[in-house]
C-alpha cells in the first residue's frame, strides 16, 4: 500500500486493518476492464496534451501485456488500482508511470470499471434467458396437443394446453428479460473523468473515453457519477424478480417429477439417487434452483442496506456492494443455462396427462357454460347445476369425463331443468375440445397456440438482435482504441 501511503500517512496498516479495508479478495472480477480503463485513459491524455506521444505509448505497452494476467491481488495492496499502477510503474519508472493517473481518481475508475463488468454480465445473462425461453417455446411445441389439468390453489380447475404452461413461463421470462435489457440502458454510462467527486482541472475528453469504452454516453454529475450505485441495485432486484419466476418453475417439476403426479420424467443428468435407497430419483437440479431465489434475495438485501445511508459522495463502505452484484449474476447465469438444458431434456408424459384430466372434474365450468349459452340459465343457477352433478359423481368416483354424454345430459336436466343435447355435452367434457373452445385470446385452444408460438417465434429473432446490439458500442469503442494506439 506504499504507492497512496508515502505523503500524508506514514507506515503500513496493520495486517488486519489491511484485511478488513482492502478489496484484493474481490478486484479479479475488474482487473481487465480497469486495464482497458487506463488505455483508454491514457489515449485521452495524449490527444488533449496531458501526456507527449511517447509517455502514452510506453504506459500503454506497460499495460496491455497485464490483460488476463491478474488473477488475484495481494493482500498487503490496497486494490486492484494501485497493484496495476505499480506495475506500470515497475516497467516505465516513475517519472513516466506516476502520469498515468492524471485527471482522475479510484472512485470514477471503479464506478466505470463495476459498470463495465456488469454490462458483460448483463449481456451473458440476456443470452441465457433467451436460451431458456427457447427451450421452454420449444418444449410448448412438442406439446400443442397435449392437455392436461390447469391448477388454482394446487386444485385442478380446467382443462389446458401443456403448451401453455410452457409459453406462460416463457412469457414471465420475457418480461423480465425486458427489465435487464431496459436497465441495461442505465448502466451503460460512463462516470469516468468525474475523478473524485468534482471532477478535474485538466482539459480531460469525457466523451472520448466514455466512446473508446464502449459506453452509450456520460453519467454527468460528476457527484452522481462516483456516489451511485443504483444501476447495480436495479440489476439485481430485476434478477431477483426473474428468479422467483425460475423457483416458481422449479417447484412444479420438483411436483411434477412425484410419483403422485407423475407429469414428467426428469432427465438422469439432472437427478441423484440416494445412498441407501436404490429405487429413488431426486429432481437435484430443481431443487437447487428453487433455493438459489434465496441467494438472490440475501444479495439484494446486503446491497440495499450498506448503500441506505451513505452520504455524498464516495466511501469506502461501497466497496462491499461489489461482491454481491457478482454473486448474483453468477448465480442467475448459471440457474439460467441449467434451467435451459433441463427443460430440453425433459419429458412431459402425455398419457398419463390425458388420463388425470379425464378422471378430475375440470371440464365442469364449460358444462356451466353450455347451459348458459344454450338453456339460456343465468351463470349462477348453471355454477348450481353443476356443481351439484359433480358432487353426485364424486360421491360414485366418477368424473364428468367417464360417463356417458347422455347420462351426464340427463343429471343437468334433473339439477337444472334445461335439456341440453348430447353432442353439446360429449363435446364440453371432451378435455381436447374443451380446451379448444377457449380460443380468446392467449387461452388454451390450440389455434391459439399456435398463433402465440408464432409470435413469439418472430419476436425471438428481434431479441436476439437486440442483445448483439448490446455489443456493438464496445466493439467499435475497442475498434477505435486500436486505431489510436
Amino acid at each position: 500500500m506504499k504507492i497512496t501511503r508515502g505523503g500524508r500517512l506514514t507506515g503500513d496498516l496493520t495486517d488486519d486493518v489491511a484485511r478488513l479495508t482492502s478489496s484484493s479478495e474481490h478486484d479479479h472480477y475488474i482487473a481487465d476492464d480497469v486495464i482497458e480503463i487506463n488505455i483508454a485513459h491514457s489515449l485521452m491524455l495524449v490527444k488533449v496534451g496531458c501526456l507527449t506521444p511517447a509517455e502514452g505509448r510506453a504506459i500503454v505497452a506497460a499495460l496491455k501485456p497485464l490483460r488476463g494476467k491478474i488473477k488475484s491481488v495481494p493482500p498487503d495492496m490496497e486494490d486492484v488500482h494501485m497493484v496495476i499502477e505499480e506495475e506500470v510503474t515497475k516497467a516505465v519508472g516513475a517519472e513516466i508511470g506516476g502520469k498515468m493517473h492524471t485527471g482522475k481518481s479510484r472512485n470514477d475508475q471503479v464506478a466505470t470499471a463495476l459498470r463495465m463488468r456488469l454490462r458483460s454480465y448483463l449481456i451473458a445473462i440476456c443470452k441465457a434467458v433467451s436460451e431458456l425461453q427457447a427451450a421452454l417455446n420449444g418444449k410448448a411445441a412438442e406439446s400443442v396437443g397435449t392437455v392436461m389439468p390447469g391448477f388454482t390453489h394446487l386444485q385442478h380447475a380446467q382443462p389446458v394446453s401443456a403448451a401453455l404452461h410452457m409459453l406462460a413461463y416463457s412469457d414471465m421470462l420475457g418480461r423480465s428479460l425486458g427489465r435487464l435489457m431496459d436497465c441495461y440502458r442505465r448502466v451503460n454510462l460512463s462516470p469516468m473523468g468525474a475523478a473524485a467527486l468534482a471532477g478535474t482541472g485538466f482539459p480531460i475528453d469525457r466523451a472520448l473515453v466514455a466512446r473508446y469504452l464502449g459506453f452509450d454516453g456520460l453519467l454527468e454529475n460528476t457527484m452522481d457519477a462516483v456516489a451511485s450505485r443504483d444501476f447495480a441495485l436495479e440489476a439485481v432486484s430485476a434478477l431477483s424478480i426473474m428468479m422467483v419466476d425460475m423457483s416458481r418453475l422449479a417447484e412444479e417439476l420438483v411436483i411434477w417429477s412425484t410419483l403422485e403426479f407423475g407429469y414428467v420424467e426428469m432427465p438422469d443428468d439432472h437427478s441423484s439417487t440416494s445412498s441407501i435407497m436404490p429405487q429413488k430419483k431426486n429432481p437435484v437440479t430443481s431443487e437447487i434452483m428453487r433455493a438459489k431465489v434465496g441467494d438472490i434475495f440475501g444479495e439484494l438485501a446486503a446491497m440495499t442496506v450498506i448503500m441506505k445511508s451513505l452520504p455524498l459522495a464516495y466511501n469506502l463502505d461501497m466497496q462491499e456492494v461489489n461482491p454481491h452484484i457478482w454473486r448474483a449474476c453468477e448465480a442467475s447465469l448459471l440457474s439460467l443455462r441449467v434451467m435451459a438444458d433441463l427443460v430440453r431434456k425433459m419429458r412431459l408424459r402425455d398419457s398419463r396427462l390425458k388420463d388425470v384430466v379425464t378422471r378430475d372434474f375440470s371440464v365442469a365450468t364449460e358444462l356451466a357454460d353450455v347451459l348458459v349459452r344454450e338453456g339460456g340459465l343465468p351463470f349462477r343457477k348453471a355454477h348450481q347445476a353443476v356443481g351439484a352433478v359433480v358432487k353426485d359423481l364424486s360421491e360414485s368416483s366418477r368424473s364428468l369425463s367417464e360417463e356417458p354424454a347422455s347420462r351426464v345430459a340427463d343429471m343437468l336436466f334433473k339439477k337444472s331443468g334445461v335439456r341440453i343435447s348430447e353432442s353439446s355435452v360429449a363435446s364440453a367434457i371432451d378435455p381436447v375440445k374443451n380446451a379448444d373452445v377457449r380460443a380468446t385470446p392467449g387461452g388454451p385452444a390450440r389455434k391459439e397456440i399456435k398463433r402465440m408460438l408464432d409470435e413469439r417465434g418472430a419476436s425471438a429473432k428481434k431479441t436476439a438482435a437486440a442483445i448483439a446490439a448490446l455489443s456493438e458500442p464496445i466493439d467499435r469503442g475497442r475498434r477505435s482504441m486500436d486505431a489510436a494506439l
